[in-house]
């Protein structure tokens, strides 16, 4: 209760009660952006059109905040808002039915309301509720007149249908909002992430840009791209792979500096892009750094922990680029000239690089070209087994001589094909080669000798390489124990399943799996437990300085004793003079290639090398 003089003794009203899910009802009150808006015709339409059928002087529809009642549209009084313990319409959300009073002179609970006692002289009040789209009360449809009237059934259901009329026109105005809103966010936001996409990185980068020339400072773009992004959506599904872009966007978003914008870019590239400190140079390479440390930690989705592999490519306004098109390439480029299983630091993209490009982009053509026509050949290089100095496997090595580009090594053609996508093109080829010249060395010469072939970390990974590469075995009639596989260490960092199940099926096929250039690769031997590897080659930067060198030599030795243990064959690479040969004997390697025993040569040498002892005068150890 509540009391007021008007002069003829102290009259009461009662101040209305809170609704017992008040909370809830003014967060959607609020959510609705209704309170304190500018005028709208279409709501001043229904009070307009109610006060003339129902030939009423006041017409309002109200809404019910925490501490007021406010008008979003008034017809016949001039009022905005008024307290809400005075309200009418405060009582009024607290029923189901539409609030009839006849006479406030009568009704205990307005009798001596301000309203009815002051200049407003409000005599009959009648509302029916106005809900929100989920329900709750946010005010009143309510006519009101300075004398005492009546207020029928029909009357009370017309009002309501007005009301129900108002309900579904805030509903479709909210929707249309959301809609609005839904618009806006996807032109300019991720809809997965929630970060800005390209079109707002690009309208923030460029103001970025203008501010940083006028203040004659640097602008900083880190580019970060995910390897392997497809494959986890294969192994384990989308919904994983979402989940783990969207923890990564976050663990990148703390990373940001103020005034920077984090984006994601496309599917598997996010980018930051902010203005270091001035006169702090080191600071893109601290912030990436730190990202580094940050990504390098497991992300957990789906039960298990997922480590992503991450590329960071950078560029600088305006040493590389001046707009934000050219310094997003430039990021880009950087990464694009990573050697395969490289994981630097940071990757700016040099100007010897932008000469590059069309180079780059020439060999690769050319090369989908001699793919397609068989343009590139094999040689094999012997590996021996010193125990009897014969050849025990040859390895497959690719040469190309382009009749535009002329001789393209290895070294050259293989990073562009891993960095395009034609690396599975060129495996196939590799594959479909050196099965045909086992064929015909063992057709033509009675020749019976295993080839090595190397495979890239992205032919692992693929989920039907070790299917298809079975069938052809088996398609041709080769005897599996006729292939050996060469697999660098990087390729068997992933955790993935695919890799696993393409190991096992080629494992219980019979067919010998290596490891290339081990000891310059990942830093844990835990793979050696828990994958089928049935050989280590040690690569040639351990074998060049032997048998001087104190810690190569140590090196080796710790190889070969590790792969003894582990029951795996040990060949060295490189072996280039009769003293490294000798001391690799004394230590125990079973098999050796090098320059020093055979090089390279075309397939018609092999069978009568095969027919030769290669290496002699070595005493094995007992």
């Amino acid at each position: 209760m509540a009391e007021t003089d008007e002069g003829h003794g102290a009259t009461a009203y009662m101040v209305p009660d809170i609704p017992t899910d008040e909370a809830a009802r003014l967060e959607e009150l609020h959510s609705l952006k209704l309170l304190d808006s500018t005028s709208d015709q279409r709501f001043d339409r229904y009070t307009n059109l109610v006060a003339d059928i129902f030939d009423f002087p006041i017409v309002l529809i109200t809404l019910v905040d925490r501490d007021r009642q406010w008008f979003k549209s008034s017809c016949g009084l001039s009022l905005r808002e008024t307290s809400r313990d005075i309200s009418f319409c405060a009582h009024a959300i607290n029923s189901h039915r539409v609030m009839v009073v006849p006479d406030t002179h009568e009704d205990r609970r307005f009798a001596g309301n301000p309203l009815v006692t002051g200049d407003t002289g409000i005599r009959f009040y009648a509302g029916a509720v106005v809900h929100g789209p989920s329900g709750q009360p946010l005010g009143t449809l309510c006519v009101l007149d300075r004398k005492p009237r009546l207020f029928d059934e029909v009357q009370c259901r017309r009002l309501r249908e007005f009301g129900d009329l108002l309900e579904s026109e805030i509903a479709h105005r909210n929707d249309l909002e959301s809609l609005r809103a839904s618009i806006q966010f996807s032109a300019y936001y991720d809809a997965l992430t929630g970060l800005a996409n390209r079109r707002l990185l690009q309208d923030r980068l460029s103001q970025l840009i203008e501010w940083a020339d006028s203040e004659q400072r640097t602008v900083g773009v880190l580019l970060f791209n995910i390897s392997g992004l497809r494959l986890i959506n294969q192994s384990f599904g989308s919904e994983v792979g979402d989940d783990l872009l969207c923890q990564f966007g976050e663990r990148l978003q703390t990373l940001c500096p103020p005034g920077g914008t984090l984006a994601r870019l496309q599917a598997d590239e996010f980018i930051i892009c902010f203005s270091p400190h001035k006169g702090d140079d080191r600071y893109i390479d601290a912030k990436a750094s730190h990202a580094r440390g940050s990504l390098s930690r497991p992300f957990l989705a789906g039960g298990r922990q997922h480590y992503l592999q991450v590329k960071i490519g950078a560029s600088v306004f305006p040493q590389h680029a001046t707009t934000p098109a050219g310094l997003i390439e430039r990021a880009s480029a950087a990464i694009g000239f990573t050697a395969s299983g490289e994981t630097p630091g940071i990757r700016f993209f040099t100007h010897e690089e932008a000469l590059n490009i069309s180079e780059r982009l020439k060999i690769e053509s050319r090369l989908q070209i001699a793919l397609e026509n068989r343009g590139l050949e094999l040689v094999f290089q012997p590996i021996i087994d010193l125990w009897t100095g014969r050849i025990a496997a040859v390895e497959a090595l690719c040469r190309w001589q382009d009749p535009e580009l002329g001789r393209v090594g290895p070294d050259r053609f293989i990073p562009i094909a891993e960095q395009s996508g034609l690396i599975h093109l060129l495996g196939r080829w590799v594959q479909q080669a050196a099965c045909e010249q086992i064929q015909q060395w063992h057709h033509l010469s009675q020749c019976r000798v295993p080839v090595a072939i190397n495979v890239a970390a992205a032919e692992l990974q693929h989920p039907d390489f070790a299917r298809d590469l079975l069938a052809k075995l088996d398609a041709e009639g080769i005897d599996p124990e006729l292939l050996w596989l060469e697999v660098t260490e990087h390729s068997l960092v992933s955790d993935s399943p695919l890799l696993a199940n393409n190991l096992a099926l080629l494992t219980q096929a019979n067919i010998h799996l290596s490891i290339d250039d081990f000891g310059t690769g990942y830093s844990s031997l835990s793979y050696l437990c828990r994958l089928p590897i049935s050989g280590l080659k040690i690569d040639r930067t351990f074998i060049e300085r032997l048998p001087d060198g104190d810690k190569e030599l140590a090196l080796a030795r710790s190889i070969i004793r590790m792969a003894e243990a582990f029951h795996i064959e040990t060949v060295a690479e490189g072996v280039e003079t009769q003293q490294q040969l000798a001391c690799l004997v004394e230590q125990g390697c079973r098999f050796a290639q090098g320059f020093f025993i055979a090089r390279p040569v075309r397939p018609g040498e092999i069978p009568a090398l095969c027919r030769r002892v290669l290496v002699s005068g070595l005493e094995y150890p007992d």
